[in-house]
């Protein structure tokens, strides 16, 4: 390809100025991880771990010009809009908005169920990111369609997007078909609306060129994975439904000590990859969530577990006004109290080693991706506590707030 052919694509790419469209040149090509040559992961991986990397290249080497196909036949700056904001989806800031509104409005097991999927979806896909270290398909040829360059300068495979897409998509449809009251034409409307979502994100990631066949195909495999575990805990075992009352302290400890083996024990990537810090923050999450309800239970709390809502007496003002305090409480937790608590009260133990780590460079796409070094100690269990800090708004904070504001 020339270098006039890939500033044409360039140029073409531009189609709406509102979305962010990163091309990269041919002298840019080690700007993305995983594009190094064979030899640079063979130095730096287990002869098992390259093996495996070096038998999955085979199915990412061609995908580029291919995919580069059907973006010209496609792309418009309709879809370019409707796939770029959609995207958003799947994005961190949009689960931690979204994730927990079930449970705000009366549906507490299905906030359970989108936490345990979510998380080990994105911990599972993140893990195997790190551990293959594949790249994502070249640009150039392609273009990439995106708000934010940040999104390019993680590896390929397994696609989180559409491992938390399959997941999700899986769940929805489990529980319309244990609907029992809904009629036949409302049970379509919902598959239908399932099916849509599962296919704007799945879809949407090869229209925007960040994904190839093997990142689709293993995402999906590890987000339907995740939630056939989740299925079979919750029918085989009654997990659910289990005395958590009769648990005693070791559970808490159990749940926040295996979130940390986790994340200590995560792949450490060969090129540096910033997927780990949603792997911290959902598994944060995990153990937030299980700890506060435990919690409830404790303190004698246990109606909280469930959060008393109903559409005909809330109505839609209501309901909004519910859920803008629930946002409120969680934002000003996670951006302001808790980042400036959890950070200080760290610093007080050891001396942060954040700076150790920062990369200034790393939305620089001009710049070769740096090696990865390591991981900051204060900056995964600071994001850890932060984020099990905002289960512990939705869970503990939010009712009584919720009660005392009458919403």
């Amino acid at each position: 390809m020339t270098r006039q052919r890939a500033l044409s694509v360039s140029s073409e790419a531009s189609l709406d100025s509102k979305i962010e469209v990163t091309t990269y040149k041919e002298k840019h090509a080690f700007a993305d991880p995983g594009n190094h040559s064979r030899d640079h992961f063979k130095r730096r991986m287990s002869p098992v771990r390259f093996a495996m990397r070096d038998w999955l290249l085979q199915f990412t080497k061609h995908q580029s010009e291919g995919l580069y196909k059907l973006q010209c036949k496609f792309r418009c700056p309709a879809l370019d809009k409707y796939f770029a904001y959609t995207s958003l989806m799947g994005s961190h800031m949009f689960y931690v908005i979204m994730v927990p509104m079930p449970r705000w409005l009366g549906f507490s097991v299905m906030c359970r169920d989108l936490v345990y999927i979510l998380g080990y979806s994105i911990y599972l896909s993140g893990f195997l990111k790190d551990y293959w270290c594949l790249p994502r398909p070249k640009s150039p040829p392609l273009t990439r369609v995106a708000l934010s360059p940040y999104t390019t300068k993680e590896y390929g495979a397994p696609s989180s997007h559409t491992a938390n897409a399959t997941g999700v998509t899986l769940l929805l449809l489990w529980y319309v078909y244990r609907l029992e009251n809904a009629s036949i034409s409302w049970k379509l409307a919902a598959i239908a609306g399932a099916l849509f979502y599962y296919f704007t994100l799945t879809l949407g990631r090869i229209y925007c060129g960040m994904h190839g066949l093997l990142d689709i195909v293993s995402g999906a495999l590890i987000g339907a994975l995740c939630f056939f575990v989740r299925w079979a805990a919750v029918t085989y075992t009654h997990i659910d439904t289990a005395n958590i009352q009769e648990w005693g302290w070791w559970f808490p400890v159990a749940s926040v000590s295996l979130g940390l083996v986790l994340l200590f024990n995560h792949a450490k990537p060969v090129d540096h990859c910033p997927c780990f810090e949603d792997s911290v923050a959902f598994v944060g999450v995990i153990s937030g969530l299980e700890s506060s309800d435990w919690l409830l239970w404790h303190v004698g709390r246990s109606a909280d577990l469930h959060i008393p809502y109903s559409w005909s007496e809330f109505g839609v003002l209501l309901t909004l006004r519910r859920i803008a305090v629930g946002v409120l409480m969680v934002l000003i937790w996670k951006s302001v109290v808790g980042k400036t608590l959890i950070y200080k009260l760290l610093n007080l133990v050891w001396e942060d080693d954040r700076g150790r780590y920062k990369l200034e460079h790393i939305d620089n796409p001009s710049e070769e991706v740096p090696l990865f070094t390591g991981r900051s100690r204060t900056e995964l269990l600071g994001r850890f506590l932060i984020y099990a800090g905002v289960a512990g708004t939705v869970a503990l904070a939010s009712p009584p707030l919720f009660r005392l504001l009458g919403v």
